[in-house]
């Protein structure tokens, strides 16, 4: 289901909720990657607070522990950012051989994992996702 412009991308959820097997898989791929070990005690406190409106698989995470520092962000960081830093990577499912996911760095701390194939943002599942590859970090 599209998001409107003006409505809010995310649904909360009603609690926090902790993360799926294949999410965790993804976001311990994607964290060690970066090799931070500020995002690694993140990561182990993560839950999920929000789902994607569209239908897909995209969540909001929250976590507790302290931010990345704002050097460490701008160091990691393509253009620079001391805000916001993303880790990219590709897989796939048996019917979409082409499926992004990134997790987005927001001031610091571990804020969304998104899943998504095709220019339209088509949901996929995180379980049938096979191992990442191609993994950037921006």
């Amino acid at each position: 289901m599209p998001v409107d412009v003006g409505q809010p991308v995310w649904q909360d959820l009603q609690s926090p909720r902790d993360l799926s097997a294949a999410e965790r898989r993804l976001l311990e791929t994607l964290v060690g990657a970066v090799g931070d070990p500020v995002l690694q005690r993140q990561l182990n406190t993560a839950a999920v607070t929000a789902s994607c409106r569209c239908g897909c698989s995209s969540v909001r995470l929250l976590s507790e522990g302290p931010p990345v520092a704002e050097a460490r962000t701008r160091q990691l960081s393509e253009v620079d950012r001391s805000d916001h830093v993303q880790v990219d990577a590709w897989s796939r499912t048996p019917v979409h051989p082409d499926v992004h996911v990134v997790l987005h760095v927001v001031a610091g701390l571990i804020a969304e994992l998104e899943l998504f194939a095709g220019e339209e943002g088509v949901a996929v599942s995180a379980a049938e996702l096979a191992d990442l590859t191609g993994i950037t970090v921006a």
